[in-house]
């Protein structure tokens, strides 16, 4: 890859990094754990002895290894810091720094690597060189537009600002004119500053080093499309099995005919509620399990079916009509003459839809259960999913998220920098890139970095002192939620049994001590900690208490 664009100016026009006797070599990326990273850096730099020519054998700040596994770069909630660190310096014998006056325009671009399989080793350079592997973040007017791929070199090595690119001469003025429009309202790549040091750290390194702050966490979003992209559900594979294996067996399992839990018995909000009974997640196969497996894995299928699939809603009448091509049938009373069929098919649909208005609605009537459910018909589990997939992707529409740069916590980046040089003689800037630093991933906001503990007093826990912490926020409470609150035991609340609050009365201003509500969450995280330490057995792990010795008063 060229690493310069050589114009009009005198001589060409570098931008690398440490470069250990290499022409171009990438960026430096260092790790600083402070906040003011700058001066942290600049202090770096002037402790280290710079040679006349080139870098350090050693880089002033530990950095992104070359090689290997790519790393993983902490955002700034972890208190951690990313720069980049370059310096861009004439290319000819000696490698003088280049003068700052003549650096019109610096920055870099992030971009994402779509290439071969990198999580353990660290692409060659002439990997890292090809467009086809890499993605831009792309904006038009300063709306994010997403992830972009780069077609060819030309889109690799183009002006990230569509507004600096050279235009196109066809000399045809009309011709011109509409390229001219088009390039205007072209998508650009996100561009971050780069600044040059201060003259001081410069000058003792003989260098014009330039930095930037390595973006981690995305302020800037788009509205993604959908929320969840099903597409690849659709097509024989792993997503599609998974997918299928998440139904509840009424949906998947074939050739079987189910007899219902309680046939002749009502489905009601005792059902949904539980009293006690088992709960079971949607797909769990009970088998040939009691009659309280059988209610519980009957009541995960309609919640599956209420819930998930909205089945009551207009835009499931395709899963309610292959509903009703399973066979449910239920017990004739009373019995009928000899010769006669004991059983009478009943509306699948309607019957379900039935069951599922009791998730959504407590006052819905209860639901006498039939006798048998099924056989599902042959490849009827296949068109169910079709169908499911159809809706899922009409509520992923609406609910559609905000997503930025960097929320996928298994992608791979690289940085590229640029510095736009001026020329003499009215000529625009001559745009110098540099080559793309090592693969790097974005740690997850979750991800312990060992670094120093944020440390909270809480008051003492007595009755003076709660007395002296006088309340300093309050809550506005509407009148529903203050009957709630007023007309309920908190056992009755706890347990599930509690009233809605009537919507009638009058509102409440409820004032409390910010402090006294830390205390009230620390003990029932306490108490919810200890719950689940018996059976996860992690208080070691996730508290850690030291003993504090403090003198008597």
């Amino acid at each position: 890859m060229a690493a310069v664009t050589e114009t009009r100016h005198p001589h060409p026009v570098r931008l690398r990094g440490a470069a250990s006797g290499r022409t171009g070599a990438p960026a430096l990326l260092p790790d600083i754990e402070a906040e003011d990273f700058v001066a942290v850096l600049g202090q770096a730099i002037k402790r280290s002895p710079w040679p006349r020519f080139g870098w350090p054998a050693t880089p002033p700040l530990p950095t992104l290894a070359q090689q290997g596994a790519p790393r993983a770069l902490f955002q700034p909630i972890h208190r951690r810091f990313n720069l980049l660190l370059l310096d861009t310096h004439c290319d000819i014998f000696g490698s003088p720094r280049l003068d700052p006056r003549r650096i019109e325009s610096a920055g870099f671009v992030v971009r994402r690597w779509i290439g071969p399989d990198a999580g353990k080793t660290m692409p060659g350079a002439e990997q890292l060189a090809s467009p086809a592997h890499w993605q831009a973040w792309q904006e038009s007017d300063g709306e994010p537009l997403g992830w972009a791929p780069l077609r060819d070199q030309r889109g690799f090595d183009a002006d990230p600002d569509p507004a600096r690119r050279p235009l196109p001469r066809t000399g045809n003025a009309v011709v011109d004119a509409q390229l001219a429009a088009r390039q205007s309202s072209s998508p650009g790549e996100v561009i971050n500053r780069l600044y040059p040091l201060a003259p001081d750290v410069n000058d003792h390194a003989r260098r014009t080093l330039l930095y930037g702050l390595v973006p981690a966490g995305e302020a800037q979003r788009k509205a993604a499309t959908t929320a969840v992209d099903y597409s690849g559900a659709r097509a024989p594979g792993e997503a599609r099995d998974n997918f299928v294996a998440h139904l509840s067996p009424y949906l998947r399992s074939a050739g079987i005919t189910r007899t219902l839990p309680n046939p002749n018995s009502l489905f009601d909000s005792s059902w949904i509620d539980g009293d006690g009974d088992v709960m079971l997640d949607a797909a769990t196969d009970v088998g040939n399990g009691g009659n309280d497996l059988q209610r519980a894995q009957f009541t995960a299928f309609i919640r599956q079916l209420a819930l998930e699939f909205e089945i009551d809603s207009a835009r499931a009448e395709p899963l309610r009509r292959l509903l009703d091509e399973v066979p449910l049938h239920r017990r004739r009373s009373p019995v009928p003459p000899p010769r006669q069929p004991l059983f009478e098919r009943i509306d699948t649909s309607s019957f379900i839809v039935a069951c599922a208005r009791l998730f959504g609605d407590e006052t819905a009537p209860a639901v006498r259960l039939p006798e048998l459910f099924g056989p599902l018909p042959s490849g009827w589990t296949q068109r169910f999913v079709d169908a499911a997939l159809d809706l899922l992707s009409l509520r992923s529409v609406e609910a559609r998220t905000l997503e930025s740069r960097f929320d996928d916590d298994g992608a791979l980046y690289a940085i590229r920098a640029f510095v736009r040089v001026k020329q003499g003689d009215g000529c625009p800037p001559l745009l110098v890139w540099s080559e793309m630093t090592p693969l790097y991933r974005i740690a997850p906001w979750f991800a312990s970095t060992g670094a120093p503990q944020a440390r909270i007093a809480l008051p003492p826990f007595d009755k003076e002192s709660l007395r002296a912490m006088k309340p300093n926020v309050a809550f506005d409470l509407p009148p529903s939620l203050q009957n709630l609150l007023m007309n309920n035991d908190p056992a009755d609340l706890l347990a599930g049994k509690g009233k809605k609050g009537s919507e009638f009365g009058i509102g409440w201003l409820c004032s409390f001590s910010i402090p006294i509500i830390t205390i009230c969450a620390f003990i029932l995280l306490n108490i919810v900690l200890s719950l689940l330490n018996i059976f996860l057995r992690w208080l070691p792990f996730v508290k850690i208490c030291l003993p504090i010795p403090t003198k008597k008063p």
